[in-house]
């Protein structure tokens, strides 16, 4: 009878986390493809036309992310609807996933209260929560490694297997991006600490070799695939050595500036949030739960390394730190819950004034989302000064202009175009980023681009120039070229939309 109470009680708290994601992504399906979601789309649909990723196109992000679109895009779904269906499916899992880890460190109704939490903040338009970008697929696997980890630790289990499989979830992870090997780390770091076996450290050492070899294995396969498809060198530069130079090429006084505007903008829908896991942190070193403790907070410190490493501080790059952002606050309100301050007040009373106290503020933030923007609202709202709106009316310009295997350069950072448009790209670089930093080797890159183009001969060029292409000391002789190529081959077209929104294009001179 006691097994069917709490299978029931399981069930009836899935049903509760599944209906809320639903209602929260659900309303914004169609809001239209930001950049990265762009090129992820374009580098998909490449892939059913014998191309491959980095050999054909630049890209800087670890390879299942492509794979992942790809299966979105067989959907019987209009192609944005079926990627963010796929970034919902993510999401919910992800959901379903903290509720069974919080769960274990401090029971069946905060795990479900942890997991609802977790579910606001990751919809949240300030972290670019709709959007169905790395980070939401790089989580699924970190937290279920992280539940199977505890299992593990706290059980008593040296079941090789299961630490192998630890290490397989996290090779995932970092297949989806880079910096999720800060999660491995961290859970070598934490054994000492959590495990009850008498022998911590020869028990850490063994699980730190069976977790390496279950990423060593899956990284393997990932690298002889890439090299029996004459892309393996392709994959290491693209994903590897590039991001090194990416990482190093950003001083310490723009890193600083990039995350204070981030967290100011964060501050907007999680202050009383980082109030309550600051109390759910003091509260942790004063308890008796040490390992508990441990673990989140060490979690927590590994989410937001990931998020420093390449100093941009983008908002969706705090989606990893979400997890245990909600464990740890969870604890700070319980332990609101449990104090002496609340006198004799009914239980449902202090429930409701905790769950308020938390949720207030992101879901302030997200309900002009769901109830008064359209899709296309949304993202302008989203990603102020970008015209996100604007690309699909503005591909179908461009694919009434052109024949199916015509080719299209953009002089910008707008993939999403080529996407929609079904148009291929005239250069590998889809978006031009990479050859505008402070590398060494962006000469070069430039210079091969132009020949790439050059030969090319693509038909249209459009003209949506990144500001972060002319940043001080980067560059120019990609831009000086294109000037000079746009004068010699090509005409100035102007194409204003409905709303009057006006984009530059030129076709290519007869």
């Amino acid at each position: 009878m006691k097994f069917r109470y709490c299978l029931s009680r399981t069930l009836l708290s899935l049903v509760a986390i599944t209906v809320l994601i639903v209602a929260l992504r659900v309303p914004l399906l169609d809001i239209p493809f930001e950049r990265d979601e762009g090129e992820y789309a374009y580098i998909a649909w490449r892939l059913d036309h014998g191309e491959f990723p980095y050999r054909d196109w630049f890209d800087q992000k670890p390879p299942a992310i492509f794979w992942v679109y790809r299966l979105a895009l067989s959907l019987p779904f209009d192609a944005v609807r079926s990627v963010h269906l796929m970034g919902l499916a993510f999401a919910l899992a992800s959901a379903i996933g903290v509720f069974f880890l919080a769960r274990r460190l401090l029971g069946e109704s905060w795990g479900v209260a942890a997991a609802l939490l977790f579910a606001v903040l990751a919809a949240d338009p300030l972290v670019q929560g709709f959007a169905a970008n790395t980070e939401i697929f790089m989580l699924l696997p970190m937290i279920l490694g992280n539940v199977m980890y505890l299992h593990s630790v706290q059980d008593r289990r040296d079941d090789a297997a299961l630490m192998f499989a630890v290490g397989i979830l996290n090779g995932i992870a970092i297949a989806f991006k880079q910096v999720a090997v800060a999660n491995w780390l961290f859970l070598v770091a934490v054994s000492p600490f959590m495990s009850t076996n008498p022998h911590r450290l020869r028990w850490m050492g063994t699980f730190a070799f069976l977790s390496a070899l279950g990423i060593t294995s899956f990284w393997g396969l990932v690298t002889w695939y890439f090299y029996a498809n004459n892309a393996l060198h392709d994959l290491v530069y693209n994903v590897f050595t590039h991001n090194v130079a990416y990482v190093r090429s950003i001083p310490f006084a723009e890193r600083l500036s990039n995350l204070v505007n981030t967290l100011s903008t964060l501050a907007q829908s999680q202050a009383l949030v980082w109030i309550f896991s600051l109390a759910g942190f003091i509260a942790a070193c004063r308890s008796q739960r040490n390992a508990s403790f441990v673990f989140v907070t060490g979690w927590l410190a590994s989410g937001a390394v990931g998020a420093s490493v390449s100093g941009y501080y983008f908002p969706h790059y705090f989606q990893q730190i979400l997890p245990a952002l909600a464990v740890l606050t969870v604890f700070g309100v319980k332990v609101l819950y449990d104090s002496k301050l609340w006198g004799v007040i009914p239980s449902w009373k202090k429930k409701a004034v905790c769950a308020i106290a938390v949720a207030i503020m992101p879901c302030y933030t997200l309900y002009p989302f769901i109830f008064m923007y359209t899709p296309q609202e949304a993202v302008r709202e989203i990603y102020s000064g970008d015209r996100f709106d604007k690309m699909p009316e503005f591909a179908k310009v461009i694919s009434t202009i052109t024949k199916e295997d015509d080719r299209v350069f953009i002089f910008g950072a707008e993939p999403e175009l080529l996407f929609y448009a079904r148009r291929v790209s005239a250069t590998r670089y889809i978006f031009l980023f990479p050859l505008y930093g402070h590398y060494g080797d962006a000469l070069n890159k430039q210079q091969v681009t132009a020949r790439e183009i050059t030969a090319s001969r693509p038909v249209v060029v459009v003209n949506i120039p990144n500001g972060l292409f002319f940043a001080p000391g980067t560059e120019q002789y990609f831009t000086r070229w294109t000037e000079s190529f746009l004068a010699r081959n090509y005409d100035a077209i102007t194409f204003t939309s409905p709303d009057h929104d006006v984009f530059e294009l030129y076709m290519i001179r007869q």
